[in-house]
């Protein structure tokens, strides 16, 4: 199911008694051009912003519980986690090999170790 952002938006102007007039003079726009955006189903994001800061509702919130947006949010937690998942494993053997590196210098540091206590006896 769409989201009717222009209904969502009149629903919203009524509860507060904002005019078509009022709207458009604070966010920027003709008051015939706010008659067409209630019409709308879609909506250009900017001037969703200044109607979300002038009537104090964050209605991009809508789309965010849209079935399809969702399932898409649902799809990126899941592809994070497995990056997340990947980035962990990269950290753990880039520690291994960091170990592994001190080690080596430990073993070489005792080499040179025991071969300058030679050249001294």
């Amino acid at each position: 199911m769409g989201i009717n952002i222009g209904m969502l938006i009149w629903k919203e102007m009524k509860i507060k008694s904002i005019s078509r007039e009022e709207l458009a003079s604070a966010i920027g726009i003709t008051k015939h051009r706010v008659g067409t955006l209630l019409k709308s189903a879609s909506i250009d994001t900017d001037i969703l912003k200044r109607i979300s800061i002038k009537l104090g509702v964050n209605f991009f919130e809508y789309y965010r519980k849209d079935e399809d947006l969702s399932r898409f949010e649902i799809d990126l937690v899941v592809q994070n986690h497995q990056e997340l998942n990947q980035l962990k494993e990269l950290i753990k053997e880039k520690n291994r090999l960091l170990e592994l590196c001190d080690e080596t210098i430990k073993s070489q540091k005792k080499i040179i170790l025991s071969l300058e206590n030679l050249r001294k006896s």
